[in-house]
């Protein structure tokens, strides 16, 4: 198979690749009469290209992918008198496909339910009420520290700049600190305070002018005449010339000279002091830090319990019970679990399909659907801990290209993941800005304020003396806080299209570009003759049917066999 350029490389010119065994599965729902084969025939024609797109399409409140992957090509059921061996051979025919056999796989979505009116029931409720308050408690926590991090970053960013001014020798920045920080200290004109300080002399009219005079002085020489110079350093008066601060009244003078000495001293004594209380206050701020990941790590378990107990209601439950297992009326512990298992393939010059890690064209999927239930005995009917128990697990193989492999399968994979922290950032108030970060970061490598950004988007929109409205700024600031996306300027403002493509221009950023996973659709006679001269690229494959059928043989003898003789189950078939 050739290519005629590195552009047809790019594109699956002739469609997406998404090939399933067997047919989709129908979906019943009141209003709609398809099944989910049409959903299938959207993803190859690009009209479905992200997970949203999908749960859109299936009108369903999650992003489960079952309905669109077909038929199994294999079901496993393993039965037992206690729950540890099921469950135990979900997580090990899961890990076959990644420990043993060198595919990447995750668990995409779990979920736990409990049959309602049973102790057991009740005791999981609680489990969870547990863990809201866990997080609540926890939360407090982490609001303190916070506070206290803030406070040392503040501490540091101020003792990193007087480092900086001493290293520099920048003699008004240090003057100042002297007078704000050591001689001011207790300057207010209260009770208590130092009388004697610059500050307290010019507030209270005594030298207006001695915290400017001080500001002037490079040396106590600049406080002295001519004649004086001379009595001390020896000479005539008129080889020297008048200090600038020599007309100063003789007290003022004396309180200069003074306070001068002082600072020469104090500088001398700052320098090291403040290295040794940056070096102490970071150390402080790293002991916070890591007490914060810590109170966040202990968070990450009852969020998931939050997260992941009693998703389903009742009558969810009742219909997947019905197609799965028989239903009993005892306390039921109910498990789904959904693995994807994937991985990376391109044509390699003699036109074979190879196995790669890196440069993949399309990839092999097995979905893996897993579900485990207990049911309570007849001996103890409240709790399933020592009833029957059962897990069954539907393998589902595709064969896709790699833009619905990134746009769905491995969107699905991050999905659980993405979940769990939409959850911690609602409790620890952060956000992960994505697209934000990057305006704010490139907005200030531009040196730019938010105010300075909205002039200068005016200055791009070719209409003369358009002004962008102040309602800019602020989306702005929403998408750099991570409220917001970039496409909420489109959607805001009338040239809110031409505003986001100023702003790409201004910060050298891609935020108006064009959907990246667009490519060129090619059918019927076009189709044909670039199929005739073999002109297809990289992403045609010739019958991708063919390589799902490829993938019942290989699940059989490689995967299939070995894991039942593993566990000791039945083989025949």
């Amino acid at each position: 198979m050739s290519s005629d350029s590195d552009d047809n490389k790019k594109e699956c010119q002739f469609g997406h690749v998404f090939e399933i065994n067997g047919d989709h599965a129908d979906i019943e729902d009141d209003d709609k009469d398809w099944n989910a084969d049409d959903v299938g025939k959207a993803i190859r024609n690009e009209e479905i290209k992200s997970l949203e797109d999908l749960k859109d399409a299936l009108d369903t409140d999650n992003y489960f992918l079952k309905p669109i992957m077909g038929e199994p090509v294999k079901t496993i059921k393993v039965s037992a008198d206690s729950q540890g061996t099921p469950h135990t051979f979900i997580l090990a025919a899961s890990d076959k496909f990644g420990d043993e056999l060198g595919w990447d796989t995750t668990l995409a979505e779990e979920k736990i339910f409990v049959s309602p009116q049973s102790q057991f029931h009740n005791d999981y409720l609680q489990k969870k009420q547990q863990a809201e308050q866990q997080v609540k408690q926890g939360m407090q926590s982490i609001e303190q520290l916070k506070k206290q991090k803030h406070i040392l970053e503040h501490d540091i960013r101020k003792l990193r700049s007087r480092v900086e001014n001493l290293k520099d020798g920048d003699e008004e920045i240090l003057k100042g600190d002297f007078v704000q920080l050591v001689d001011g200290a207790g300057a207010g004109g209260g009770g208590g305070a130092d009388q004697q300080a610059l500050r307290f002399l010019r507030d209270n009219d005594f030298f207006p002018t001695i915290v400017s005079d001080f500001y002037e002085m490079d040396s106590v020489d600049d406080l002295k005449d001519a004649d004086q110079k001379a009595r001390e350093q020896g000479g005539d008066a008129e080889d020297y010339k008048d200090g600038k601060l020599a007309e100063l009244p003789n007290n003022e003078k004396a309180i200069l000279k003074k306070k001068y000495t002082m600072y020469e001293k104090w500088k001398d004594l700052f320098g090291s002091e403040v290295q040794r209380r940056l070096k102490d206050i970071k150390g402080e701020l790293k002991r916070v830090e890591r007490a914060l990941d810590s109170a966040e790590e202990e968070l990450e378990e009852p969020v998931r319990d939050m997260v992941m107990i009693n998703q389903k209601s009742h009558e969810q439950l009742k219909a997947d019970m019905g197609n799965y297992f028989i239903y009993q009326r005892h306390s039921t512990e109910f498990k789904q679990f959904e693995f994807i298992a994937s991985q990376g393939v391109k044509i390699d010059e003699e036109g074979r399909m190879k196995e790669v890690d890196e440069g993949a064209t399309h990839y092999k999927i097995f979905y893996i659907h897993a579900l485990h239930v207990n049911i309570a005995g007849t001996e103890d009917p409240r709790t399933p801990a020592e009833g029957p128990t059962s897990a069954k697990l539907y393998y589902h193989p595709a064969f896709v290209c790699k833009h619905v492999y990134e746009n769905i399968f491995e969107e699905k994979k991050n999905w659980l993941g993405k979940k769990y922290d939409e959850v911690m950032e609602d409790y620890t108030g952060e956000f992960q800005t994505g697209e934000g970060k990057e305006m704010r970061e490139h907005r200030e490598e531009e040196g730019l304020s938010v105010g300075d950004l909205r002039k200068r988007i005016g200055n791009e929109v070719e209409e003369e003396g358009h002004k962008p409205p102040l309602e800019l700024s602020a989306t702005i600031r929403r998408i750099e806080d991570g409220f917001d996306e970039p496409e909420e300027i489109i959607a805001q403002f009338e040239k809110g299209e031409e505003y986001l493509k100023a702003i790409d221009e201004i910060l050298d950023t891609k935020f108006a570009e064009e959907d990246k996973n667009e490519f060129e659709k090619v059918r019927g006679f076009e189709a044909s003759l670039k199929h005739f001269f073999g002109r297809t690229g990289d992403y045609y494959v010739d019958d991708p049917a063919g390589y799902v059928d490829d993938m019942h043989n290989w699940f059989k003898f490689n995967y299939y066999y070995d894991l039942k003789k593993s566990f000791g189950l039945n083989t025949m078939k």
